[in-house]
Order: C-alpha cells, then structure tokens, then sequence
C-alpha cells in the first residue's frame, strides 16, 4: 500500500510539474505572467467543469487553455498585427544613416583593387549586357553560377562600359543560427537605421532597451527625449532590443503627457523617476566626468554597443553649426570639481557635440545628464599633422536630460546685424 501511494503522489506531482511548465510556456506565447495563464486554466477548467485532481481532467483542462492562447494570439495578429505594447522614455537617439552608403563606398575601393577577390568572397556579382540581355555571374555555395536577368537592380554600380558590379548579402546564416533567406540576393541601394536607447517596459520590470528602426520609419523618427511615451514593436528579452514592425511602430507613438488621464493607455507617471531609472537600468554605462578618460580606455575596444552615461554643469556652448558635419558643441565641467588656483588644478572642460538631430532648450549654468559615445582624437602639430599626443577625450551626444535648466540657449552674435536701424 505503501509502495502504490508513494507511485501515486510521485505520478501527480510529475503531472503538475508537466502542466506547470506548459503554462510558463504558454505565459511566455502570451507575454503575460504566469499567475495570469494559471488563472485563465483554472477558469477554464471550472467553466466546464472539470476535477483537477484527476490527471485526465487536468490535461483536457491545459488542452483548452492551449487552444485559448492560439486563439488569442490570432486575434491579436489580425486586429493590431503582432508585438507588443511598451511603455518608457528615450535617454539619447543616434542619427539615422544609410548603412548602406560606407558598405558600398568600401566594396567599390576593394574592388577596384582586386576584382578576383571581391567577386570570389561572394561580395558582389558581375553583370555584362550583351546586345539587349544582361548576363549576371556571381560566386553562390562555391560555385560560379550564369543566369539572364531582365533588368539591373538599383544597386547596381557601373565599373566599366556595359559592366555593372551588383553588392551581395553573402552571410549564409545568423548568429542564431538561422540560415539568411537574403543569401545571394542583392543588398538595397539605400538602406537607412536609426538606434534609440529606451528605458521602459512591456509586460516586465523598467530596463534598457536598444530600439531599432529601419529605412522610412528610421527617417521619420522624432521622439523627445526624457519624456514619457507609448509604442508597439517587437520587444526581444534575451537581446535587450526592440524591433519597429512597419506600417505600426511609428504610427503608434503616443506621448503620455497628452493623452487624457481616462484613456486606457495612459499611465500615471508621478511616483516615477527619470533620473533614477537611468541609474538603474544603466548603471554598466554610468561614468564620472573626472573618470571619463579612464572609462573610455576600458571600453574603447568593446564589440557592440560603446555608451557613456554622465552629468555635469554647462560652462559654456557654440550652437553655431559647423560648415561641415553640422555639429555644435557645449562644455561640461563635474559639480564637485575641487578646482584650485595652480594652472595643474584646473582641468579642461569636456566637449559635448551636438548632432542636428538633438535639441538644446537650456543655457549655461544648467545641470543636465548627458548620454552618448566616448572620442578620443590625436592632436596636430602648426602644420597640421597628427602627433602621437592625445587630445583631451570628448562625447558624441545622443540625447541630454536637464535636471536644472538655467538661462537660454545661446544665441548667434548678432551684433553686427544693422538691419533694424
């Protein structure tokens, strides 16, 4: 007796092991928490009267908790497309680029140089026009395959008369392992990205995200930073990133502040702190002014994403842009500076330029958190060649938090304009 009872309880507890480990299955499909798939199944199980205790019961219970989550999720793709809603606030946003434009400027110089390799590497295929057809050639699984093509790509370059190189995505697989569908076609002519660094959430704990857009939406993306916003995309907890869904992400952006306090999206953000969301969720990024130089030496050889997050007070700016990058520049100096009056005490302070992109609503004087990349460059001797000799390190900002707005931003000289005379 005692044997069977000890088989019986082990067998039930295997059984709501297995159901247990379904469910976080099924949470996880739902991007829900656990405790609200288990009630859903209780729900279900009681509706239709089913006994829990009994392991048959039990499974045809999980069977229709499956088949709600199925269609659940059909529903969802079919009345919002797929992803998720999320919730949070832009610390800092990259300029938008065409990736594509120093891809091509490199492939053109490489083969230039060697044609052979280029072309053997994958890189690029080769098309001719004879008479009225144009004949392509390109390297595809270690072989050289032949074929006529109706029409050259828009990305294609010429190279010589009638011949046209066309570049190639010639990764077979991902990271992931997943193979590339794009294998062996030809890369856009254009192709635009822009990363935002977001700290939010959608069904989990406030963390850093990095956002992610392509092509028009990365173009048109316009979103303030340190204020609060909604959005949908796809939201991957094991990267840390957040994908844009065309035709939805952009169009969802909804800022909190102007919603009205009914809606359903809107979120009451009065208990919540910027300043102490950034700490926490960026911590590995957060770098003293006075340590800068050191932080950037430890980071400047990282693979991926090379982000400093730091404060200061504004000592001064130029918001004149410059002719060619389009840049301004503010300067920054740490509040608990210890300045004295030997010329060995009083350090430089740190140069922050400005992308057009980046808004500056504050003067000098202001105490602002700024997020962006560390840059170090080598000094020039009187005829303009590098030394070996550093110049101080400065930051390449994406985005700036005032915690103190002091002043206005400061204005072009003007003085000279004697129009209003």
């Amino acid at each position: 007796m005692r044997k069977e009872k000890a088989k019986n309880e082990k067998k039930v507890k295997n059984m709501n092991e297995r159901i247990e480990k379904e469910l976080n299955a099924l949470a996880k499909r739902m991007s829900v928490d656990y405790e609200e798939i288990l009630g859903k199944y209780t729900e279900i199980a009681e509706a239709n009267s089913l006994d829990m205790e009994d392991d048959r019961q039990s499974m045809v219970a999980l069977t229709l908790t499956r088949n709600y989550v199925r269609t659940s999720l059909k529903s969802s793709k079919t009345s919002s497309g797929f992803g998720q809603q999320g919730f949070g606030f832009l610390v800092g946003v990259e300029q938008a680029r065409d990736v594509q434009a120093w891809r091509r400027k490199v492939l053109q110089s490489d083969y230039s140089s060697n044609p052979n390799e280029v072309f053997s590497e994958g890189r690029v295929a080769e098309v001719t026009l004879n008479g009225d057809t144009y004949e392509k050639s390109q390297l595809i699984n270690g072989e050289v395959a032949v074929k006529n093509i109706p029409h050259l790509p828009n990305s294609a370059i010429e190279v010589d008369e009638n011949k046209w190189i066309v570049p190639l995505d010639n990764v077979k697989a991902f990271m992931s392992g997943d193979t590339n569908p794009r294998y062996g076609k030809p890369l856009p002519a254009e192709e635009w990205r822009v990363r935002g660094h977001f700290i939010g959430k959608s069904n989990g704990e406030y963390q850093y995200w990095s956002l992610g857009l392509k092509n028009e939406a990365a173009k048109n993306f316009d979103v303030e930073t340190g204020r609060w916003f909604h959005l949908r995309a796809l939201f991957n907890e094991e990267r840390n990133a957040i994908y844009g869904v065309k035709g939805m992400t952009l169009e969802s952006l909804r800022y909190n502040d102007a919603l009205d306090p009914n809606d359903d999206l809107y979120i009451n953000t009065d208990s919540l702190s910027i300043e102490d969301l950034v700490g926490d969720c960026m911590g590995e990024y957060v770098a003293d002014l006075l340590e800068l130089e050191d932080y950037h030496d430890d980071i400047k050889d990282n693979r991926g994403v090379k982000l400093v997050v730091t404060d200061g007070i504004v000592s001064s700016m130029n918001l004149t842009p410059n002719e060619k990058t389009g840049n301004r520049v503010l300067w920054i100096e740490p509040i608990d500076a210890n300045y004295g009056y030997e010329e060995g005490d009083l350090p430089d302070s740190t140069p922050c330029w400005i992308p057009e992109s980046v808004d500056i609503e504050f003067g000098i004087g202001s105490d602002i958190i700024v997020v962006g990349r560390t840059n170090q460059t080598n000094k020039k001797d009187d005829d303009g060649n590098f030394t070996e000799e550093w110049n101080p390190v400065s930051i390449n900002l994406f985005g700036v938090i005032p915690r103190v707005s002091l002043g206005a931003p400061e204005a072009e000289d003007d003085s000279t304009d004697v129009d209003y005379w």
